[in-house]
């Protein structure tokens, strides 16, 4: 079934909003309110609050707004029954009997006897020549118990074998990323089978799947567990588990690219490291390193292949707006032989050297196109473009400006006109900062919503007066349903709780009404009332006898005047009603 109202009232009373997007971005407390950059749009100046007292979010600049699930669906792409369950497991609240498609639980459990059964097998008497090449590689024992490694026996069938017999199915075990089906459909196999075993566990010592290294001349190299209910790529960082807390103390993270790369830095006393899984970076894991660390340091191969898949992940930390550096190493090495052939010490000089990401990404590509040409420029100069587009600061974009045209050889100005032009820039801001100040909804409408949601005493006399059709958006008219359905409940009419109930769209407007403080004295809140539903009144007609004139100019274009009658004669009976108003 689903989670019950009450729990899901209770998860959301218990959680402290400022908390959980304190997490994801940096809040500063201006007043009694906390402000941010909005993560929603770009922009300079921030707008983005979150109100403790009320428990929401608003931009001031989108529009965003809603209350702590709402930011979670929107800022982590999460469904609602996950996002209540994210912030079920913050505030400590199990959630009895919830139906998912999915238990988590039982594959986490599943996952945990398997890396049991992999730590096992590395140090039986089948484990002998994947400990051997432990050895060759120079990890010391105590490491590979830290990180749990194991070893992947070599025959078909060793893990699902043992775990049908403790009562788990094929059909589960595929889901679980485990085993697959032959392909002439005959029968099962083990996904890793004779591998170094690395299982991946999250933040939250949970083990979510594998990654398997073959110490043979067997393809491909490494292999790691598919998409699963509890694995997803790119959505976290090998060793973080280890390395967290180191991350927190020292403010920063490096980050490289393999297994063994990251085992081998942590080895050598260099702990606040984690690793990308072998894909580039991704939003996920730098927006997860950012609410630990205020800086990440790169760290990539020198090799040429190692400078192009580079590239890919660098636009990500642009976007992200966190401190950025990055190392390369000297060609031929990665982070793996370095640190056993060169030691901690010249790897801690090469990262004295780190340079930040936008004149690592600018050597990169001149490295690769050359600086001869003028096309070759001109192809730099644009790939640079799309970082800076992601750049949020204006002062900082501009340094980066003025360092590509004394790269490149482009006069300032040229590169600014041309940046703007390619990005759309000077239109685009103009209108999109008119958008966004402009509401769908009346000034009149949203008074009356905030009298009401304030002041629920005064929703019956409201109630009488206006009708919701008589409100003029149609999202006001659905929250005005809401409200005048859900009085006298005043446990149901709270803010929060109305945004759980409210469409997504609704939500939205509610949580920007709301985020507005007006304060009216005694004896000036009824006359403020009453003046708010004769204007709302006289808006409705306006609107009506526009839309009527409109209905008059096409029959008069028709010749239609059978109609036109019609229309002349409900239009003055509007006016008369407006009058009389």
């Amino acid at each position: 079934m689903a989670i019950s109202e009450n729990i899901i009232n209770d998860i959301r009373d218990k959680a402290d909003i400022v908390e959980v997007i304190d997490s994801f971005l940096h809040l500063k407390k201006i007043g009694g309110n906390f402000k941010a950059l909005c993560p929603f749009h770009h922009e300079k100046t921030p707008s983005f609050v979150v109100s403790p007292q009320k428990q929401i979010f608003h931009c001031f600049g989108c529009g965003e707004g809603g209350n702590v699930f709402h930011f979670l669906m929107k800022h982590q792409t999460m469904s609602f029954i996950e996002a209540v369950n994210y912030v079920a497991s913050m505030v400590g609240i199990d959630i009895p009997d919830q139906k998912r498609e999915v238990d988590f639980s039982t594959f986490l459990d599943l996952n945990q006897k398997v890396a049991r059964f992999y730590t096992k097998s590395l140090f039986s008497s089948l484990g002998k020549n994947c400990r051997d090449y432990i050895k060759s590689r120079g990890l010391e024992e105590e490491i590979v118990k830290l990180f749990n490694l194991g070893y992947a026996p070599p025959n078909w069938d060793s893990l699902s074998k043992q775990l049908k017999g403790e009562g788990y199915n094929n059909e589960f075990l595929i889901k679980a990323g485990l085993v697959v089906k032959a392909k002439d459909d005959k029968g099962f196999y083990d996904i890793f089978r004779d591998r170094l075993i690395f299982p991946i566990i999250d933040h939250s010592k949970k083990v979510i799947g594998f990654g398997g290294r073959v110490f043979s001349k067997a393809m491909p190299k490494y292999l790691n567990s598919p998409q699963t209910p509890v694995y997803q790529k790119g959505k976290t960082l090998y060793g973080v588990d280890v390395t967290l807390s180191d991350i927190k103390r020292e403010k920063t993270a490096i980050i490289v690219e393999g297994y063994l790369d990251m085992i081998m830095l942590y080895q050598a006393g260099i702990k606040n490291v984690v690793a990308s899984l072998g894909t580039a970076l991704t939003q996920d894991q730098v927006r997860f390193l950012k609410r630990y660390s205020d800086e990440v340091v790169v760290v990539y191969d020198g090799d040429e292949s190692g400078q192009v898949a580079s590239l890919r992940g660098l636009d990500i930390v642009f976007e992200s707006g966190i401190k950025a550096n990055a190392v390369m190493l000297p060609k031929g090495y990665d982070p793996d032989s370095f640190i056993k052939e060169k030691g901690k010490e010249e790897f801690l000089k090469l990262l004295a050297k780190k340079r930040g990401v936008f004149d690592y990404k600018l050597d990169v590509l001149r490295n690769i196109y050359g600086v001869e040409s003028l096309d070759s420029r001109i192809k730099i100069v644009h790939e640079m473009f799309a970082s800076l587009e992601k750049v949020g600061n204006h002062l900082i974009r501009a340094e980066y400006i003025k360092e590509l045209s004394n790269k490149m050889g482009f006069e300032e100005k040229i590169l600014w006109d041309e940046f703007n032009t390619k990005s759309g820039r000077i239109k685009k801001d103009v209108f999109k900062e008119k958008a966004l100040r402009q509401k769908s909804y009346s000034s009149v409408e949203a008074s009356l919503v905030y009298i009401m949601l304030n002041n629920s005493e005064v929703i019956p006399e409201i109630k009488g007066a206006l009708e919701p059709e008589e409100f003029i958006t149609d999202e006001i008219q659905s929250l005005v349903k809401v409200i005048y359905d859900t009085y006298p409940d005043s446990d149901k009419l709270k803010l929060a709780n109305l945004l759980n109930v409210v469409a997504e769209e609704e939500a939205r407007i509610l949580a920007e009404i709301m985020a507005e403080d007006v304060e009216l004295s005694e004896d000036v809140f009824q006359e403020h009332l009453n003046q708010c539903i004769v204007n709302l009144k006289i808006q409705k007609i306006k609107s009506y006898c526009n839309f009527l004139e409109q209905e008059i100019k096409k029959a008069q274009q028709g010749s239609d005047n059978k109609r036109l009658d019609t229309l002349f004669r409900e239009l003055n009976d509007i006016k008369k009603k407006e009058i009389e108003i």
